[in-house]
């Protein structure tokens, strides 16, 4: 079986200072990665560089194959097919990811929902209400239906850094 995700010799650079240099990984189907390392290493920006999202001024270099597609140089049209479905990433302050004025329960329910919809299924109201607590009972969060109903700023960064790592899960 091919990796799902190969990296190879990936160069992040701005102006030419180099921020990432030399990364190759590669990452099967149904695996999970986590890049740890210290703050400024570089972890973010090489989950930018994967996905095909860093930011205006940065350029990527070697080779990155996301789903048999080659990221480096592709058109943005051409990746956002892949992002949330081959690939998601959670980032540390998840307060920037998660949208304010959406609770928790409808912001996993809707990666649910587009999960299910991408496998041709419909989900009623209360299996998908199953699924968002059983995700957020997989990260370990206490007590899932409270949760669900409260907004980011009600709960604590670690319980919202759990709410994304469930609604990566879910893609």
């Amino acid at each position: 079986m091919s990796a799902l995700l190969q990296v190879e010799n990936l160069h992040v650079e701005t102006g030419g200072k180099p921020l990432v240099a030399g990364v190759s990984l590669s990452v099967g189907q149904g695996e999970r990665v986590g890049l740890i390392g210290e703050s400024g290493s570089g972890k973010s920006l090489t989950a930018l560089a994967i996905m095909g999202l860093l930011p205006d001024g940065m350029r990527a270099s070697g080779s990155v194959m996301l789903d048999d597609r080659q990221v480096i140089g592709a058109r943005d049209r051409d990746l956002v097919p892949l992002r949330g479905q081959s690939v998601a990433t959670v980032f540390q302050e998840p307060m920037t990811a998660l949208d304010p004025l959406m609770r928790i329960g409808k912001q996993v329910g809707l990666v649910v929902h587009r999960r299910a919809a991408r496998d041709g299924r419909r989900l009623g109201k209360s299996e998908l209400n199953a699924k968002v607590h059983a995700l957020l009972e997989r990260v370990s969060l206490p007590d899932p239906e409270r949760i669900a109903r409260s907004w980011p700023h009600e709960i604590s960064g670690g319980q919202r850094q759990r709410a994304a790592i469930a609604m990566a899960l879910a893609c």
